[in-house]
């Protein structure tokens, strides 16, 4: 126990003295922060340091605990002997032994692929690159951790040993993989990453006291140590934040560590353990992939719809929405540890499913992915089950609208797109708008009753919502050559998105569509043969429609 609190607590001063020194030279070399009108919407620039103090914190105490245990092993002992008397428990103790040639090369490959995570997490933070190239560095550093003997190859479920083969790396790359990404994505708002990095870490060095193993639990509780330190300067209002370089070494280092001291147990609570601890990164990436995929976007596109984005929302303070998370993570890792202790799968299945079901159930986080997964599953069952209505359905204008995030009336601007759309026999319409800065996220889309697919017969167009230079949006459709002119088409539906570009000037006096029912046709208004058309932009900027055909 004595080992455990001293490498926790030299680690903590360790790297509060670093991030002290570091964020001036990082100011003065351009190492920070700006912020954009995107998503960054902090007000000055901020040193990207976290990572790099808390790599180097971990690195100078480990070996020195290391050596100063094996020096004084005696005094620990005496320490662990005192501390256990004060206590009514019986507390847990910690010996690291003699140097293993096994730890350190496993260890050394820890830090040489550690290092170089950090090297490619500084380049982004700094210079800027590409995805491609920081998923590169994140594979060559995986691939340096398995040539270390950072491996698993089967697990043992149901009294089956299920032996991996081929696939034992695959899963390697794959956990750690998600484990990077997963933490590096909730490294969205002030204390979010570093909480949930702090509780994990906690809970892993846990289990790895309950296993015995003194090196890891030292490992473990100095990774706690050096990102309790940093809290105390990324807490709201930030004046650190972690970086790339942070975030990824954070998920890097607890992946690894879950390898190296639960994964080789060949168990499924073993295995099942440290995934819990996860839970909250995974479930939040999952989410995204879910959104982002379900509304035609790229699964890199940017959006505000992240877990401590939707706390915030609903109008969770800063501080709120970094307990509502711990909270959270609190469970899963208690869920975790237990599951280990009494090594049953089952309970951090329990964790698990608890924290989804909070989670979801009170529309916290989740509701509107839950909302999606749910209608296209119906859609799909629908178009698998016999009808024998076939040809009806058939003729029926298929249509889907998403409200990912929000409060705007996007589907008022949706139906009159559609109105038009559908009275113009278009193929198909697609409108997406994704405004992160004002959390609000639409997706629409409809496809008409038209069979019409040879490339010779169909023309398309995309026009983009922009907004204070800002792209927010977009709408996208297609018609056949038996449309009306496209010229015209292209027109008035430059006419919509200018309305809905002007509805976006005045967030507290925003102004929705007039549908062509309810709106008076214009005495002056001369329309094509077989087509309506739409209304001139009135002062406030609002278009309405007007039905009209030539006799």
């Amino acid at each position: 126990m004595t080992l455990i609190l001293i490498s926790l607590i030299t680690a903590a001063m360790l790297s509060w003295g670093i991030i002290r020194i570091m964020c001036p030279i990082a100011i003065k070399v351009g190492l920070v922060d700006n912020p954009d009108k995107l998503r960054k919407l902090h007000q000055t620039a901020i040193p990207l340091v976290g990572g790099i103090s808390i790599f180097l914190a971990i690195l100078v105490v480990v070996p020195l605990i290391w050596m100063l245990e094996v020096w004084a092993n005696g005094l620990f002992q005496t320490c662990d002997t005192f501390l256990s008397s004060l206590s009514p428990w019986e507390l847990p103790t910690v010996s690291i032994g003699h140097f293993r040639r096994i730890d350190l090369f496993e260890l050394g490959g820890l830090v040489l692929a550690s290092s170089l995570l950090l090297a490619v997490g500084v380049a982004d933070d700094w210079l800027g690159i590409r995805g491609r190239h920081k998923l590169i560095g994140q594979i060559a550093a995986i691939t340096i951790l398995i040539l270390f003997g950072y491996q698993f190859k089967s697990v043992q479920f149901a009294g089956i040993n299920i032996q991996f083969g081929v696939f034992a790396g695959i899963l390697i790359y794959g956990w750690m993989l998600a484990a990077i990404n997963s933490v590096n994505l909730l490294d969205g708002a002030d204390g979010i990453a570093t909480t949930i990095g702090i509780i994990m870490s906690l809970a892993l060095g846990a289990m790895m006291v309950v296993q015995g193993k003194g090196v890891d639990s030292l490992v473990m509780f100095a990774i706690a140590g050096s990102l309790l330190a940093f809290l105390s300067f990324n807490f709201p209002p930030a004046k650190v934040y972690l970086g790339d370089a942070g975030s990824m070494l954070i998920g890097f280092l607890l992946a690894a560590m879950a390898v190296r001291s639960t994964f080789k147990q060949n168990s499924l609570y073993a295995f099942m353990a440290p995934v819990t601890l996860l839970t909250i990164p995974f479930i939040d990436t999952a989410a995204a992939i879910i959104r982002r995929r379900m509304t035609g976007r790229s699964i890199f596109a940017v959006d505000r719809g992240h877990l401590h984005h939707e706390l915030l929302k609903q109008g969770y303070s800063p501080v709120a929405s970094i307990v509502w998370v711990a909270l959270f993570c609190t469970i899963t890792a208690v869920g975790g540890v237990i599951a280990l202790i009494q090594k049953q799968a089952e309970i951090a299945l329990i964790a698990i499913a608890l924290v989804f079901v909070m989670m979801a159930g009170a529309k916290l986080f989740g509701w509107a992915e839950l909302k999606l997964v749910s209608r296209k599953s119906y859609s799909l069952v629908r178009s698998l089950l016999p009808s024998q209505n076939t040809a009806k359905m058939k003729s029926q204008i298929k249509e889907a609208t998403y409200h990912v995030q929000g409060d705007r009336d996007w589907q008022a601007w949706w139906e009159l797109l559609r109105d038009y759309a559908s009275k113009n026999d278009f193929l198909d319409l697609t409108m997406d708008l994704n405004a992160p800065w004002l959390h609000e996220s639409f997706h629409a889309k409809m496809k008409g009753t038209s069979t019409v697919r040879e490339s010779n017969y169909i023309w398309t167009s995309s026009v983009p919502l922009v907004y204070e230079d800002r792209i927010f949006g977009k709408v996208d459709f297609s018609c056949s050559k038996d449309s009306a002119s496209h010229h015209d088409i292209i027109h008035e539906i430059l006419e919509i998105t200018k309305s809905i570009e002007f509805s976006m000037r005045d967030d507290s006096a925003t102004q929705y569509p007039t549908h062509p029912e309810n709106e008076d046709a214009s005495a002056d208004q001369t329309p094509s043969p077989g087509r309506p058309l739409l209304s001139d932009l009135d002062d406030s900027g609002i278009n309405a429609t007007n039905e009209s055909s030539a006799s």
